[in-house]
């Protein structure tokens, strides 16, 4: 599995969905309630309660993915306009929100803006595909509930990610057993002996 534009794109909506979800401001009176963790009710108490909803908290791997893909707007995108119109689609496809309804608002044609972003989408994979950046798969339990993000993957993903080198089925192993020179380590081991059975030599 090498790096796609699908992918990418992808790994922009965790990115803009996880800054989305990040504590990173001022914590002050009103806030402290909301840091403490759900308590857990049996089901007993909590008959005829509606759902809790919890607050998503990203963890520390989604952070670093979300980082990551920041960096490649940053350093493999040189349009400024461009780099903020691939954020914003990823913004709005994070947030549930129109990506048509923010180009209006900029006065930016819908379609051009979608065939820019389709377009830095591939060249984005083309460069990591080039400098051959490992693949880490977005947290699709996030990523498929958006917009236009079907999580068409999941299912490949355990094929597709299973193998874990680049090795051949008929190619020949990097290390065989019966195949080692152990000519070194006999010299050693025999200096070795040579050495105790001096030692062990008694005194005349």
């Amino acid at each position: 599995m090498t790096w796609t534009a699908l992918l990418v794109r992808e790994r922009l909506v965790e990115a803009a969905d996880t800054q989305a979800h990040m504590i990173v401001d001022r914590v002050g009176p009103g806030r402290i309630k909301s840091l403490w963790p759900v308590f857990a009710q049996d089901r007993n108490d909590a008959y005829g309660y509606g759902q809790v909803q919890v607050r998503y908290i990203p963890n520390a791997a989604a952070i670093s993915r979300a980082e990551e893909a920041q960096a490649w707007l940053s350093a493999l995108v040189d349009d400024d306009k461009g780099r903020q119109i691939v954020w914003a689609r990823a913004s709005c496809e994070a947030g549930k929100r129109s990506f048509a309804g923010w180009c209006r608002k900029n006065r930016i044609a819908r379609r051009s803006a979608y065939r820019l972003t389709d377009l830095i989408h591939e060249r984005v994979a083309l460069s990591l595909c080039k400098a051959e950046i490992n693949l880490r798969y977005p947290d699709y339990g996030r990523v498929a509930q958006h917009e236009g993000i079907e999580g068409g993957q999941i299912d490949s993903l355990s094929i597709s990610a299973s193998p874990r080198s680049f090795m051949e089925d008929d190619a020949r192993p990097i290390d065989v057993p019966e195949a080692r020179d152990m000519a070194w380590a006999e010299q050693q081991a025999e200096r070795r002996r040579k050495i105790l059975a001096r030692y062990e030599q008694p005194a005349t």
